[in-house]
């Protein structure tokens, strides 16, 4: 694979990945946020409003038309959380070129497609029409109010909550339902012009490339766009705690859930990442971790247990679904099981089969155009060159006492557990 980088535009960027492995292609754009509690909702809310119609295609059964001409290609609405960084867009795709007759411009077409949604959205008395914002309202309060139903994912977000009070990590990606409520037509019109000239544009291409037909169509589709002073974004890792804090809630429930996070300091750009990234396997990244063999299989302490990092904030997460009565015995192991880590008590068999495990997840980066696109717009985001190969090969020279010495910097920082009413 090929990979190159271009400036289109004052802070618009183009990251081509040149692979002749699929027959598919696929071209993101992604406007880039500092993830604010201000804003979050809105930005969340507008993808999914300039989907419903442009100059080109003003409705969705029009949109839906286009789309089938050019055999079956697609476009969909993006939000996504980097660190903390919200990023939100489209993700397009299309076959190949190479297996429709000649004369054919997909790359043509879709780039159209793409800079009339982002710039020629349907307008009602100067602003987005009300039908349209009011439909997609409903559907991302739906979004919202749906994350309670899955009490892992509740819990999760609970734990950041408390975790992240005073840090942008902490809001959410798709705002919180009061503010999406408060939205109107004129509001979120007007901060659409303002984030399109003050944002960062990153677009990602994934397939076989004709740079110059790509490029071209690009510049052509993105001519009107506006630019200004762009507003910075970036993730603050933020500081290691002083203490631990400790918070539940009761909810009618038969399971409880105990999240805990913790801090690393060390993030996907840092020396000692690889080493993280193969202690977090050792722990509670897979099946054959720590978490997963002793504390869910051998004690029977927990129905699930499995650890995450984020690469950007320096943050690592243990998720487990335990019984109420089983809370302290279940948090006490997961303890036990870092101490572990940290002093060293790795068998060659754990530590063979996360490196494994690590080596294999690597290698299908490159088995999907869409997780391709994912990983190289993180390594933007971040500010990361390295690739996975890269990332594979530093992987094979850590030792158990770089895990050590990884597994020595994490501090606890939060505990949550959402529990049953007669706990």
């Amino acid at each position: 694979m090929k990979r190159q980088r271009i400036e289109l535009l004052p802070e618009v960027y183009l990251t081509i990945l040149d692979t002749d492995r699929f027959r598919t292609n696929c071209l993101s754009a992604t406007l880039l946020r500092p993830l604010r509690r201000e804003e979050a909702a809105q930005n969340a809310l507008l993808p999914d409003v300039l989907l419903r119609g442009c100059r080109l295609c003003p409705d969705m059964g029009a949109l839906s038309a286009w789309l089938d001409q050019r055999y079956g290609a697609d476009i969909q609405s993006t939000v996504r959380k980097k660190g903390e960084v919200q990023g939100i867009g489209f993700f397009l795709s299309w076959i190949d070129e190479k297996f429709v007759p000649p004369g054919e411009n997909l790359t043509g077409d879709l780039c159209a497609l793409l800079g009339s949604f982002l710039l020629e959205p349907v307008l009602e008395n100067g602003a987005f029409r009300q039908d349209y914002v009011d439909g997609e309202k409903v559907n991302l309060i739906n979004a919202i109010a749906a994350q309670i139903n899955d009490k892992r994912v509740y819990a999760a977000t609970r734990m950041r909550q408390e975790m992240f009070p005073e840090e942008a990590y902490g809001v959410s990606k798709n705002g919180e339902a009061a503010e999406v409520e408060a939205i109107t037509p004129e509001t979120l019109y007007a901060h659409y012009r303002d984030i399109l000239a003050l944002s960062r544009i990153e677009l990602v291409f994934a397939g076989r490339a004709d740079v110059d037909k790509l490029t071209s169509a690009l510049r052509v589709a993105l001519k009107e766009l506006p630019r200004g002073n762009t507003d910075p974004v970036g993730t603050d890792i933020g500081p290691m705690p002083r203490e631990v804090r400790e918070r539940s809630e009761v909810m009618d429930i038969k399971q409880g859930n105990l999240v805990m996070g913790f801090r690393t300091g060390v993030t996907s750009g840092d020396r000692d990442y690889p080493a993280l990234l193969l202690l977090n396997a050792v722990y509670g990244g897979g099946i054959t971790s720590k978490l997963f063999r002793h504390v869910r299989e051998e004690m029977s302490l927990c129905y699930y247990a499995s650890s995450g990092l984020d690469r950007f904030k320096g943050v690592m997460v243990v998720s487990s679904g335990v019984d109420f009565e089983n809370y302290r015995r279940a948090k006490d192991e997961i303890l036990r099981q870092l101490e572990l880590c940290r002093a060293g008590e790795i068998t060659e068999e754990e530590l063979d089969f996360a490196r494994n495990a690590l080596r294999t997840s690597l290698r299908a980066s490159g088995d999907s155009l869409g997780r391709m696109e994912d990983f190289y717009l993180s390594q933007e985001i971040g500010g990361f060159s390295y690739t996975p190969d890269d990332l594979r090969e530093a992987l094979e020279t850590v030792t158990v006492q770089d895990l050590r010495r990884v597994a020595g910097s994490i501090r606890l920082d939060t505990i949550f557990f959402l529990k049953g009413a007669e706990e």
